[in-house]
């Protein structure tokens, strides 16, 4: 039995690897082409609300198919499968777009990426199946941090071979990168759910009408209101008037994102050991909104490229847990609907934080967007400390084990 259950850990092992470079690929897919996008239409003669909306449609496609695709997974048991057709999608629209230049293309190939976007919740109820229900919690930390590394790999590939050969050829790198997941993932096996009951339309309903999931998915959505409000779109102009060029402005953005990385990393392993999910929650929504305060008032790059760090710091502690609060003692049946609706509500965040922001700017100054994007974040505490302590009072806690089998507290 010992050697049964030792044979068991080490398969189990080598699919969390395997599929963790899955998932380092399919943030490559999705990110390769999307700082060029813009600049490549516009040398293609399309006028700016063209490109805007050739940019925004990915997001309106995620917000509308991330929860029918949770459901249709969970309705039909094959995980495996929708991450391949999402795969297939991309290669086949961006290959398009990359041989037939034109509006046309570049908004088949972004609808794709919405799509092929909205399988990341199969990705994570599927990682999360390799090391079961009761460390659920500790397998969505861990693949959190698929998301800046896979990003960076992918934006640092495209800028290298669009800076060589042209912008539309970092589409490829998205394709290849694609294919190659593609057939990685033939490698992989879906034990997401090993009982193949049949799917009740109760689950949904269930989800919906969860208050929890929604105050979640309100935490989720003003973390992203502020990153996205920030670090995609002003604090690049901050970092413009204090004389950085486009190549500090992509350092500057990767800076948030390896830190970001590193503290989703340590949530799991660290974090959520010594003070529990609670507590890392209420540091990282602080932290964030603390520093976005600050950014307007940089007087240097140097100290600019700090406020990004420790503000990458803080969305990586706050995002990474309510994440994990979302598949928190929920079933593996109902994990790919709960966290379709999860990740479509947040959506909304990167649309209405640049806008909120935008329009603060507009009718007060820069200082006062920020201060009140910060505040924002620190008012959001209110959330954790509150309603989702409540909502977490009454229930079990997950079992997140380490190495030596000590439990680890989540409040």
């Amino acid at each position: 039995m010992e050697y049964v259950n030792r044979t068991n850990k080490m398969n189990n092992r080598k699919e969390t690897i395997l599929f963790f470079i899955i998932s380092l690929l399919f943030f490559v897919t999705i990110s390769a082409f999307d700082p060029f996008i813009s600049s490549y239409a516009k040398d293609l003669g399309f006028d700016s609300v063209v490109i805007g909306s050739i940019i925004g449609i990915s997001g309106i496609v995620a917000l509308l198919t991330r929860l029918p695709i949770g459901i249709l997974s969970d309705m039909f048991h094959k995980r495996r499968l929708f991450i391949q057709l999402g795969l297939l999608v991309t290669i086949v629209m961006w290959t398009l777009a990359f041989f037939i230049p034109h509006a046309t293309t570049l908004y088949l190939g972004k609808i794709s990426d919405g799509l092929t976007g909205s399988t990341w919740v199969i990705y994570n109820v599927m990682f999360a199946s390799y090391y079961g229900v009761r460390e659920a919690v500790k397998a969505v930390a861990i693949l959190g941090v698929a998301s800046p590394l896979g990003s960076i790999l992918g934006t640092t590939t495209g800028a290298l071979v669009a800076n060589s050969y042209g912008y539309h050829y970092s589409f490829l790198v998205a394709v290849a990168a694609a294919i190659l997941a593609l057939i990685l993932t033939f490698f992989t096996k879906d034990i997401s759910i090993k009982m193949k009951a049949k799917y009740d339309k109760k689950i949904l309903i269930e989800q919906v009408t969860d208050k929890k999931i929604w105050v979640i998915s309100a935490l989720a959505t003003v973390a992203l209101m502020v990153t996205f409000a920030t670090r995609d779109t002003f604090t690049p102009l901050v970092a413009t008037d204090l004389g950085a060029n486009p190549l500090m402005i992509g350092m500057l953005a990767n800076t948030h994102l390896i830190v970001y990385g590193a503290a989703a990393a340590l949530c799991g392993g660290y974090f959520y050991k010594k003070i529990g999910l609670m507590k890392t929650a209420f540091i990282g929504a602080v932290l964030q909104g603390a520093v976005v305060i600050a950014i307007p008032y940089a007087q240097s790059l140097s100290v600019l490229f700090l406020l990004q760090a420790l503000q990458g710091f803080g969305y990586g502690l706050i995002f990474t847990v309510v994440t994990s609060w979302a598949v928190e003692n929920i079933p593996e049946i109902k994990q790919s609907t709960r966290l379709g609706l999860f990740q479509s509500l947040y959506s909304g965040g990167m649309f209405l934080g640049p806008v909120l922001i935008g329009i603060l700017i507009e009718i007060f100054s820069r200082t006062t967007g920020f201060l009140i994007i910060g505040i924002l974040s620190i008012v959001s505490t209110i959330l954790i400390r509150g309603t989702v302590k409540g909502q977490s009072s009454n229930e079990v806690q997950p079992y997140l084990g380490d190495a030596d089998g000590k439990k680890i507290s989540t409040r």
